[in-house]
This record gives structure tokens, C-alpha cells and sequence, in this order.
């Protein structure tokens, strides 16, 4: 197993205050920045909505101007008409007639015809014969007259003229002129229509607009807000199972160590009781062995004696290391010898098995302040476990890693596995899926661990037909400010 390999199992395995800080600031910045996306958006949705709907008002206020334009031309052609099929002499006459009568026109505000430079020859109101044509609060100069370009056909625009700003609409004016006169200057007639259906139109367009507008923001700010809502529900959800699932954790470890307090108080009542009778079983066993030939059955006989008070006197052992007190004696513990020496007692053992054993370790381990008995009664323990998930051979994996300020001791082998539904109760006190076992051996651990103010986790995988089995226990142990090298060490 490579150092890479081991990396990932730890970080599958454990997490630390850092990792989690940084995952949370990872969600609010990823937060943020959806929010940022959505709203850019938003906006560009708004922005191209309101283009849309100004384009289409655009439209709509150059036809209506167009409308107001074609109108103004209508009646000056027939002011033209009229005048044509009167009398030549009468047409100044006629025409400052028809110019006064417009005026009654509720739309028309004025109506004038002048010459190139602006001198007005018939106008809607009498008392302007004669002046000169204002544009703005100014008499019009030929330039400015010049810059309208006026001609046959008729044009418009909005502009202040006569002291009022009118829909103006112009062109040549040209009432029945023969060809004797074509080389003279024509008039032109200018008609000042009401401007103020135009602009009423424009201002509701524009409101129309910014409601349109504000409410496509409101609706998107709405919208954030709910997506801001959902997102803290969605978390106080999470965070919510998050702390039930710890609540379920407390409650089974209460519940496991109020098994083991049950289990020590049984083991404090007659553990000491028996192994004085089973001291004495066994040495008369011994005896009554020995009294009979080698290889006899007699003799084989006194031997299971023999086996079975050992068996016996082990189990009394567990329950004697369950019920006493974890007073554990802590000293500077190098890590790598530890499990060098752990090794050493359980490699004929796998080697009769077709174990392969590895130890990888970072460089540079720290020595731990623990009690070096303790735990190596409790990494033994978790070697012989794996040893007998591997009947057929396979892979034990001893790792020591440095996490933050946590040192990480695992025992990974690839034997048969654990199944998910015994997980949650292989550390109870007698519970074991083997015949042979007593089921206190991960009881035992547990307790140490929880001695050295450490937690204990385990992953496993069962074996099967597309893959083989894995099991790796993490005991995590408070270390102090010292750290080790990333590099790893295997052998």
C-alpha cells in the first residue's frame, strides 16, 4: 500500500475543525457566488425585456408620429386644393382666411406660410403678417431656415416655434403657381399641431417602462430571496440530521457503556472467585495428565481439560480488564517501534496464514504521551481480529499518521469484512460472529481508546464474487503541538 493510498483512507476517515471550517466557508462562498450568477442574470434577462419593450414603444411612437405628420401634410394639401380652384387675385385673400379658420382646430396651434428668410405672408393670427417666423424665443435666420431643407414633400418634427413647443410639420407651398412664376423663391407653410397627445403618450410609455422594469426586479429579488430561504432551510435540515445523527451516536455510546458498567459489575463479583477453582482444575489436571502414557487418550483427555480452563482464564481475564478502572500510566511512546513490536509478535502466526505484514508510517512521527501497555494491548487485539478474517491469506496493513494535532493509528486487512448490519454492535460486550470468540475483544479496545480521551471508527467491505473484502480500523489520538512529515515510510 502506498503513501497515496493511505492519504485517502485518512481523509475518508477522519475530519478535522480545519477541513470543516473550510468546507463551510466553500458553501457560503459558492453560495454567494450562485447568488452573484443568478442575480447577473436576472439582470440581463430585465435588461433585455426592457429593450425589447422600448423597441416596440419606439415603434409605436414613430408610427403615431408618422400618423400626426401624414395628418399636418393632409391639410396643407388642402389648403393648396382650395386655394387652386379659386381665382388667382383672391389666393392672399383666401389664404389668410383658410389660415384663421384652422386655427378653430382644436389640434392645429397655428398655421403659417413665409418665405425663404422667414418673413411671415399669411398666418393663423393676423397680427403676425408681415413679422418674422420664431423659432425658440428668436426670429428665424435664412440659416436656420436653410438647415430645415424644406421641400415638395412634407416633413416634421417636434420643435418650439411661436412661443409654444408644437408637432411641426412643413413644406413648400406652392397654390396655383403657373410656370411664369416657377423662377421666383416658393413659400413655405409651416402647421403647428398640439404636441401634448404625443408627449402624454410618451410619459405613459416611459412609466410603463420603469413599472415594467421594477417589477421584473422585484419578482427576481423575490425570487433570490426565496432561493436564499430554501438554501438556510436546506441547511438547517442538514445541520438538523447532523445533530440527531449525534444524539443517536451519544445515545448508543451511553448505551455501550452502560453495558460494559453491567458487564464490570458481574466481572468484580465472581471474577476473582473462579480463577482460584480453575487454578486448582488446572493443576490437577496437569497432575492426572501425567499419570498416563504419552499419545494415550487418557492423556489427551487431561490436556482439553487443561485447554479449556486456559480459555476460561482468558475470558476471566477480559472481564477482569472490563471491570477494573481505565487508570492508564502514561509515558513518551515511540510510535513506529510500537507497532514494530506488535508485528513481531504476530508474524508467525501470519506467516502460517500466508499473511503479507506492512508497516507504512510518516517520517518523523511524534512520540505520543500514552501508556505503551495499553495500546499495545489494543493494536494486538485488532491484529488478532484481522488475522482471523483472513483464513485464506491476504493482506495486514499497520499505518501511523500525524492529521493536525491528532495522531492516527490504523490496522487494515483484506479479509472476509464486517457486514453493515453488525457494525453498529461489534463493540458490544459478547457480541461475535465467530463460534470461538468471547466477544470483548473490541470492547477492550474501546476502552483504552476512550482511556487515552480518543475515538475509535472502522470501515469495512464484505467480501464477494466482484470483490474481495477490507476492513480498516482508526484509533485517533490527541496530540499535542508537534506534527510529522507528509513523507511515508514502508517496510
Amino acid at each position: 500500500m502506498t503513501g497515496k493510498l493511505w492519504t485517502s483512507i485518512l481523509e475518508s476517515m477522519t475530519a478535522v475543525n480545519v477541513s470543516s471550517f473550510l468546507r463551510r466557508i466553500r458553501q457560503k462562498f459558492t453560495l454567494s457566488k450562485t447568488l452573484g450568477r443568478l442575480f447577473a442574470l436576472a439582470l440581463l434577462l430585465i435588461t433585455l425585456l426592457i429593450w425589447a419593450t422600448w423597441a416596440v414603444i419606439g415603434h409605436s411612437e414613430q408610427a403615431m408620429g408618422r400618423l400626426f405628420g401624414e395628418k399636418g401634410a393632409s391639410l396643407i394639401m388642402v389648403v393648396e386644393s382650395i386655394l387652386r380652384s379659386g381665382l388667382r387675385h383672391e389666393i392672399g385673400v383666401r389664404l389668410q382666411t383658410l389660415l384663421e379658420e384652422m386655427r378653430q382646430s382644436r389640434d392645429v396651434l397655428f398655421a403659417c406660410v413665409t418665405m425663404p428668410d422667414g418673413t411671415i405672408l399669411a398666418h393663423s393670427n393676423p397680427d403676425r403678417l408681415g413679422e418674422i417666423l420664431t423659432l425658440g424665443q428668436e426670429e428665424m435666420t435664412p440659416s436656420q431656415m436653410q438647415v430645415l431643407a424644406p421641400t415638395g414633400q412634407a416633413q416634421w418634427a417636434f420643435m418650439e416655434m411661436e412661443g409654444k413647443k408644437v408637432f411641426a410639420v412643413y413644406r413648400l407651398f406652392t397654390p396655383g403657381l403657373d410656370k411664369h412664376a416657377c423662377h421666383m423663391p416658393l413659400p413655405i407653410m409651416f402647421l403647428g399641431l398640439d404636441a401634448r397627445p404625443l408627449e402624454l403618450r410618451r410619459w405613459q410609455n416611459l412609466f410603463y417602462i420603469g413599472s415594467l422594469a421594477g417589477a421584473s426586479l422585484l419578482v427576481v429579488l423575490l425570487g433570490l430571496a426565496a432561493f436564499v430561504l430554501s438554501e438556510r432551510a436546506h441547511n438547517l435540515r442538514l445541520r438538523k440530521e447532523k445533530a440527531e445523527g449525534r444524539v443517536r451516536e451519544l445515545q448508543e455510546e451511553v448505551r455501550r457503556k452502560e453495558k460494559l458498567a453491567a458487564v464490570g459489575s458481574l466481572a468484580a463479583g465472581v471474577a476473582h472467585e473462579i480463577r482460584n477453582p480453575l487454578s486448582s482444575i488446572k493443576g490437577y489436571a496437569t497432575y492426572f495428565g501425567q499419570l498416563f502414557p504419552e499419545g494415550s487418550e487418557n492423556r489427551a483427555s487431561a490436556q482439553i481439560m487443561v485447554n479449556e480452563v486456559d480459555r476460561l482464564n482468558r475470558v476471566i481475564c477480559d472481564l477482569i480488564g472490563l471491570a477494573k478502572p481505565s487508570d492508564i500510566i502514561r509515558a513518551p511512546v515511540a510510535v513506529r517501534p510500537l507497532l514494530e513490536g506488535v508485528a513481531r509478535l504476530i508474524a508467525r502466526q501470519a506467516q502460517a496464514q500466508a499473511v503479507r505484514l506492512r508497516i507504512c508510517t510518516a517520517h518523523r512521527l511524534p512520540a505520543i504521551i500514552a501508556d505503551s501497555q495499553r495500546l499495545h494491548q489494543a493494536l494486538l487485539n485488532l491484529c488478532l481480529n484481522a488475522l482471523q478474517a483472513m483464513p485464506e491469506g491476504g493482506s495486514l496493513s499497520l499505518g501511523a499518521y500525524v492529521r493536525g494535532d491528532t495522531l492516527l493509528l490504523l490496522v487494515r486487512d483484506t479479509g472476509l469484512g464486517i457486514a453493515e448490519e453488525a457494525l453498529s454492535h461489534i463493540f458490544d460486550p459478547y457480541y461475535t460472529t465467530r463460534a470461538s470468540g468471547t466477544g470483548l475483544g473490541l470492547a477492550l479496545v474501546q476502552k483504552i481508546v476512550d482511556a487515552h480521551a480518543g475515538s475509535l471508527t472502522v470501515r469495512s467491505r464484505q467480501k464477494d464474487e466482484q470483490r474481495s473484502g477490507m476492513t480498516l480500523f482508526c484509533i485517533s489520538l490527541p496530540l499535542g503541538d508537534n506534527h510529522g512529515s507528509a513523507h511515508t515510510s514502508c517496510g
